[in-house]
């Protein structure tokens, strides 16, 4: 009995230590990379639909301007963030993104979308951001086809994060809630 007590211990014990070292790795690669991007020097500011770091709060406000008369920005949450609709098979269903941008010295040094399934409710699990990170990575991949590849690191609340990091710039995509996925784009030469 005593025995068993102590193989069973020893085995939990290695468990956590095994699941300690794989998340020092993943840590130790995300910061080699960060290390090894901003000693290039190159500077990536590109965000999306030709919104960049950068950018002052005029010209982002100016370029939603005229994103919205052409009909694929309109008004999100409460008026307080902007919203796009995507819906031509970007996702596998209907999905809404809304982004506003984090300003420093006027100039936008972060951007954070958030992402949804239109369909998402209780009952609906394949429309819950367990499927819509994963669905959504592969849009990234899309969108962000070259430079590095995302990689894992350990996210919220046990979940997985996804991580890519270009020049100055880091892309990444974790799960908020059950409904909603954030992305997070900084520009790394900003200080926190």
């Amino acid at each position: 009995m005593m025995k068993d007590l102590i193989k069973t211990g020893l085995l939990v014990l290695f468990v956590f230590v095994l699941a300690s070292c794989s998340r020092i790795k993943d840590e130790d690669q995300y910061t080699q990379l960060v290390k090894s991007e901003l000693a290039t020097g190159k500077r990536y500011d590109s965000i999306f639909f030709g919104i960049y770091l950068g950018m002052t709060a005029k010209e982002f406000f100016t370029h939603c301007w005229k994103m919205n008369k052409q009909g694929l920005f309109t008004d999100g949450r409460s008026n307080t963030a902007v919203l796009y609709k995507l819906n031509k098979n970007e996702l596998k269903y209907p999905a809404s993104m809304t982004f506003y941008p984090q300003l420093e010295q006027n100039k936008i040094s972060k951007m954070q979308a958030t992402f949804q399934y239109d369909g998402w409710a209780p009952w609906n699990k394949h429309m819950f951001a367990d499927t819509l990170i994963t669905d959504l990575l592969q849009l990234y991949k899309r969108w962000y086809s070259n430079g590095n590849s995302f990689i894992k690191m350990p996210g919220r609340e046990k979940s997985i994060s996804y991580v890519k990091v270009d020049g100055n710039r880091r892309i990444t995509i974790s799960k908020k809630s059950d409904m909603e996925v954030e992305v997070d784009y900084t520009d790394l030469l900003k200080k926190p």
